[in-house]
């Protein structure tokens, strides 16, 4: 049974609500979660900072990998066999090649089908989609050696991060929901969207965006 949490952020003390959901879902206090970097962090500065996010509810982050520069791949086996996975934020684009590189898309599938829980941040939620294409509507700069934009397909909505209420951002949120024909979430920070098997719950003011017909 796929069980996900999408963030846009985990920074403001609103996400206090998405992270009730994701405690229901790991189901202990002493669950593990292991971290996957979206590029280098090699003094460990953002690592650090979700350790201190998740100790607030006495969860261990335990296992720190990166794809890019320092790969481990001796790490993986420990890494997934914890209870949940943190899918760091970051490039969606530079992520998502990384991903690729290291043959990891189709364990990752896996695992939040049958294994734990898998926490996406921002890049890491967008991950979670059918195709990342969405990430522009952020402002990530595409990667030109990434060529093919799938993503891991675990829902079927697409996700947009640090939804901002202006008319141009939900202009741009409509036309990209109608170019694609998938319906778009919309997440201010401090918004999330929970999946437990078939159940999709919006936790916030998530916007909806259903694609219209040309």
């Amino acid at each position: 049974m796929r069980q996900l949490v999408l963030y846009s952020d985990q920074v403001i003390a609103a996400n206090q609500q998405v992270d009730w959901y994701l405690l229901q879902l790991l189901g202990t206090i002493t669950a593990r979660i292991g971290y996957i970097s979206s590029s280098s962090d090699p003094k460990r500065q953002y690592f650090t900072v979700k350790q201190q996010y998740y100790q607030q509810y006495d969860l261990e982050l335990a296992f720190y990998v990166e794809l890019d520069v320092a790969y481990k791949s001796d790490l993986l086996d420990q890494l997934f066999a914890c209870d949940a996975i943190h899918l760091s934020g970051g490039n969606t684009y530079y992520f998502l090649y990384w991903l690729q590189q290291r043959g990891l898309m189709e364990r990752l599938q896996h695992y939040a089908l049958h294994q734990g829980v898998l926490i996406g941040i921002s890049a890491g939620a967008i991950m979670m989609t059918p195709e990342i294409a969405s990430a522009r509507l952020c402002d990530d700069a595409p990667y030109a050696p990434l060529t093919t934009y799938q993503g891991l397909g675990l829902v079927d909505f697409a996700f947009v991060p640090h939804v901002q209420d202006t008319p141009k951002d939900y202009a741009r949120m409509q036309e990209y929901a109608n170019h694609q024909q998938r319906v778009l979430y919309g997440c201010h920070d401090g918004d999330g969207i929970v999946v437990a098997g078939e159940t999709v719950t919006l936790v916030g003011n998530v916007v909806s965006m259903t694609p219209k017909n040309a």
